[in-house]
């Protein structure tokens, strides 16, 4: 087992880090390559491995989360938690990227503590994609780290608040998410409407049928309009939603053809996306970073388990009726430029990193 080096150049500055990143999803694969790619730099050997879980991604999801990444191509192992402890112990790299479910970066953040006597890496960790409002127990979990790495203004606030109330010592930095842009051309037809579902909200039967049976009267009052679900990465024919269709269709409530069922990236459905539409959660940030109007639906509720509790003065709150008549929203410049749309050139995140792994060195990390 070996510190897999997916980024390194000759060193011509001293001090420059070895950097070992875990993640446990492809989603925080994603999220860790865009970290890394920031770091690579001269000196600065990168590291990359995946948890193994309950929810380790297989190896096309691997790759497909690394693509475009300067890991791309390069072999990603998949280890466990004793064996990224072991795999520390032998390398000392100078700075620990956990990007993990927070039970398995506070296990790993502390047995980190304990690996070696006198070895003191930088431990780093950054929060889910959508993390507001902020959580004691996203903190929690993270309480041994260094630097704890948001995605927006708000939450950087937010967490830092929350931080001195908890008495925790780690410092909260800004990091922009890793969100893609629309390729499509301004004469590109927009011909599309796209439900981004997700197999927890809503989260009973009678919710899933009342969104496809507005999607339904939505593809049958606008035939000019493809009406997509889509799945995310997840196999389509266990997904709650394709269930309820099927019961829908066997009930002659709905045709099959009627709506679009798709897998895989949400960014190939996108180009030619007119709207999107979903109850909350990140695929409404990547629908607004590739410039398609959105539809926050607040039939279900507004809160954290819906996931849309961000989004509320954004403008983008609506209704199964707004679904059916096509009315998608923008969000305010002022509630983008506080949630995760801020000028990349303000993230501190590295800034932060390099003078922690200064003090690191120093020996002055606690």
């Amino acid at each position: 087992m070996t510190l897999i080096p997916t980024g390194s150049r000759p060193a011509t500055r001293v001090g420059a880090p070895t950097i070992l990143a875990v993640a446990d999803t492809s989603e925080r694969v994603g999220l860790t390559v865009a970290m890394l790619d920031r770091l690579s730099g001269a000196g600065t050997t990168v590291g990359l491995a995946v948890a193994r879980t309950d929810r380790t991604p297989s190896p096309a999801r691997i790759r497909d989360a690394t693509e475009g990444s300067r890991q791309a191509g390069l072999r990603v192992p998949v280890l466990t938690a004793r064996q990224v402890r072991s795999l520390v112990r032998r390398h000392r790299p100078g700075v620990v990227l956990l990007n993990c479910s927070g039970p398995l970066v506070e296990t790993l953040s502390c047995s980190l503590r304990s690996v070696l006597r006198r070895y003191r890496p930088v431990v780093v960790s950054a929060l889910p994609a959508l993390s507001l409002p902020a959580a004691e127990g996203e903190w929690l979990h993270r309480s041994r780290v260094d630097l704890l790495v948001a995605h927006s203004r708000r939450e950087v606030a937010e967490y830092s608040a929350l931080g001195e109330r908890l008495g925790v010592r780690g410092e909260v930095g800004l990091g922009s998410l890793p969100l893609g842009r629309g390729n499509a051309d301004r004469g590109t037809r927009r011909d599309r409407v796209v439900y981004a579902a997700h197999s927890g909200a809503p989260d009973t039967e009678r919710g899933r049928r009342s969104v496809l049976l507005a999607l339904t009267e939505l593809a049958e009052s606008r035939p000019d309009l493809e009406v997509v679900v889509h799945l995310g990465h997840e196999p389509g024919n266990r997904h709650p939603f394709v269930e309820s269709w099927r019961s829908l269709v066997r009930a002659d409530l709905a045709e099959d053809h009627v709506l679009v069922f798709r897998s895989g990236r949400l960014s190939d459905q996108l180009d030619r996306a007119r709207g999107l539409v979903a109850v909350g959660s990140s695929p409404v940030v990547e629908a607004l970073a590739h410039r398609v109007p959105t539809l926050v639906l607040t039939d279900f509720g507004v809160g954290p388990g819906q996931g849309n509790a961000v989004f509320e003065d954004s403008g983008l709150f609506g209704t199964l009726a707004d679904v059916r008549a096509t009315r998608f929203r923008r969000p305010s410049r002022e509630w983008g430029e506080q949630n995760h749309f801020h000028p990349s050139e303000d993230d501190d995140w590295v800034d932060r990193l390099r003078v922690l792994h200064g003090r690191s060195l120093r020996g002055e990390l606690g």
